[in-house]
C-alpha cells in the first residue's frame, strides 16, 4: 500500500490580487477585496484595531477577515502544517498553521474602499500576539499551506534560530547582559564560550 501525497499548487504573486495555494482543494490566484468582503459574514473583522495596535487608525477602520474563512474558502488540507505568506516586496514568513488559524487576519479595505498601500494593501497580514516582523505584514501576496516551513526573512535568519542550551541564555544562543558593578550606566556581557 503507497501513500499518496496531495499535490501542492504553488500560488503566483498577481500584483493587487491575493494569490492562496499549497496543499489546498481549490486554490485560487486572483482574490480580490471584494472576495473577501463577501466571506461568510462570521470571519469578518470589522475594526481590525481592537485586535492589533498596528492596525489602529484614525478615522475609518480598518476591516479584515480571518484567515480560517479563507482555510474554508479553499479547504486547506490538515497535512499543512506551516502557513508561508509572502509580499510583494520579497519579505517572507513561515509561521505554524496551528498558532495563527484563529487569530490571523488579513485586512482588505477601510471603512468601504479597498485598502490603500500607504495602510498596507492592498492586502495585510496581521497576527494578533506576534512580537516580531512577521505580526504585520504589509502588501501580503501569496498564503501557502504547507507540510514544511518556507523561507523566512524575519531579522535577516533564513531559518530559526538554535534554542539556549545552558541557564542564563536566552533564544538565539545570546548570554544574558549584565550591568557593570564599577559603573551602572554600562552594560557587559561575557565572551563566548567555544
Amino acid at each position: 500500500m503507497f501513500w499518496l501525497p496531495k499535490p501542492f499548487r504553488h500560488a503566483p504573486l498577481n500584483p493587487g490580487r491575493l494569490s492562496i495555494g499549497g496543499l489546498v482543494e481549490r486554490p485560487n490566484f486572483g482574490l480580490s477585496w471584494v472576495d473577501l468582503a463577501e466571506l461568510d459574514e462570521r470571519f469578518q473583522v470589522d475594526n481590525v484595531g481592537a485586535y492589533s495596535t498596528p492596525a489602529r487608525v484614525l478615522g475609518a477602520p480598518i476591516r479584515g477577515v480571518r484567515i480560517q474563512g479563507l482555510i474554508e474558502l479553499v479547504d486547506a488540507s490538515p497535512e499543512g502544517l506551516f502557513v508561508n505568506a509572502r509580499t510583494h516586496g520579497g519579505f517572507e514568513i513561515t509561521v505554524w498553521r496551528r498558532e495563527i488559524e484563529r487569530l490571523a487576519i488579513v485586512c482588505y479595505a477601510r471603512g468601504d474602499e479597498p485598502l490603500a498601500a500607504e495602510d498596507g494593501g492592498p492586502f495585510r497580514l496581521v497576527l494578533p500576539g506576534f512580537k516580531d516582523e512577521s505580526r504585520d505584514l504589509w502588501d501580503c501576496g501569496r498564503i501557502e499551506f504547507s507540510h514544511k516551513p518556507g523561507a523566512d526573512s524575519r531579522n535577516g535568519r533564513s531559518q530559526m534560530p538554535r534554542h539556549s542550551r545552558e541557564p542564563g541564555e536566552v533564544q538565539g544562543g545570546l548570554t544574558r547582559s549584565r550591568p557593570d558593578p564599577a559603573d551602572a550606566h554600562t552594560i557587559i556581557s561575557p565572551p563566548p564560550t567555544s
